[in-house]
């Protein structure tokens, strides 16, 4: 037991060093005092990165922007508003006074993800621009930042425009480099659900699929008390850590809706354990429509839970090195998932042709399989 926790401490420790080896501890989001505008800023880990940003506000503001410094004189920044077809009019200026910036003459420094536009009423802008780009330089040191924002009067659809009203809103955002309660939520909600979906279900799972044979009386105990008392108390850990970093529903955001459906899957995919459980007949001599549907229900949630890793681990911006370990990862589990099942398969059908019989428990029972089903399917395999 001693070896096992050593082992998961282990595991532990090296994802946290890859968090902070991308850069991801370099994140942090600032609202303003109504909660009405929030900029998240993803700091560069290095002069060849990118900086990226976020910033909502509601679908009816003026426009929105975000500067590199601590004075709007000499601030590179960002203007972005929606235009009259729902789309982002973006520009990156320069204010040399204070009046309207002057926009610059290097816009391609400046890409906007497709993400972005007016969507369940508010304004989304994810863009990213080079760490260096001229007369202007953002580090993982640098700290201040300034936002303004005009809550209603919206500049023509021209990103280059110069008619643009004064802001009725500014402020200051200072880094300190390190955690914001934000990024201790989101990680901590992070690393509860890679657990989850990435680790033990796939292994509660594996325990149902592959461990009939080697463990006949402890399979069925230890698969249903995996998912009841570890998959769903971690599920639930992990959405109150999202709801305590102030995330709020959104059902336009992929992330958050899957989320939502995920967790619905799982507690169904529990009642039909039970039901499974309960209806079980050692006799029978076919697989119930009930018992079908809790194998392909379970293999689509551990699916789904793969993509819902990954929509979350764009959703944060973490560094290339964790997104390609955790395509690894899947690819792993998959080859492994297949590769028993042919394996197990295979050995099974030559045993029946060979011997008559065969002792290996194969879940997915072919329709020529009938005359052995009954002695195959016995009370052990419950």
């Amino acid at each position: 037991m001693k070896k096992r926790s050593n082992i998961l401490l282990s595991l532990f420790m090296v994802w946290a060093f890859l968090l902070l080896k991308d850069g991801i501890f370099a994140q942090t989001t600032n609202c303003n005092s109504e909660n009405t505008f929030c900029i998240t800023i993803t700091l560069p880990s290095s002069s060849s990165d990118l900086v990226k940003f976020k910033m909502v506000a509601p679908s009816t503001v003026g426009w929105i922007a975000v500067g590199i410094g601590s004075s709007m004189i000499d601030s590179y920044m960002v203007m972005a508003w929606p235009t009259t077809t729902n789309t982002v009019a973006i520009s990156q200026r320069i204010a040399y006074s204070y009046s309207v910036p002057t926009v610059t003459t290097s816009q391609s420094d400046i890409t906007v993800d497709t993400s972005s536009g007016v969507s369940n009423g508010q304004f989304i802008v994810s863009f990213s621009r080079p760490a260096v780009v001229v007369n202007s330089t953002v580090t993982a040191s640098t700290t201040a930042f300034i936002w303004g924002m005009q809550s209603s009067v919206r500049p023509e659809d021209n990103p280059s425009t110069m008619t643009i009203s004064k802001h009725d809103s500014i402020g200051h955002i200072t880094l300190s480099g390190g955690l914001s309660t934000y990024d201790k939520y989101i990680i901590a909600h992070g690393l509860v659900m890679f657990s989850t979906w990435g680790l033990v279900v796939p292994g509660a799972i594996f325990i149902a699929r592959f461990a009939r044979n080697s463990i006949p009386q402890a399979w069925f105990r230890l698969h249903w008390g995996i998912q009841l008392f570890l998959a769903a108390p971690l599920l639930v850990i992990g959405l109150l850590l999202a709801i305590g970093a102030g995330v709020k529903f959104n059902p336009g955001n992929t992330h958050e809706m899957l989320g939502v459906i995920l967790i619905g899957l799982f507690f169904g995919q529990l009642t039909l354990g039970w039901i499974h459980h309960k209806l079980y007949d050692s006799s029978r001599k076919y697989i119930p429509w009930w018992t079908r549907l809790h194998w392909w229900w379970g293999r689509i949630i551990a699916l789904l839970g793969f993509a819902q890793i990954a929509l979350g681990l764009g959703e944060y911006n973490v560094g290339k090195t964790l997104v390609f370990l955790f395509y690894i990862w899947v690819i792993f589990i998959n080859v492994s998932y297949i590769g028993l099942a042919c394996l197990y398969y295979r050995k099974r059908k030559s045993e029946i042709k060979n011997l008559g019989r065969s002792d290996i428990v194969y879940t997915g029972v072919g329709p020529d399989d009938g005359e052995h089903l009954e002695s195959l399917m016995t009370s052990s395999f419950q």
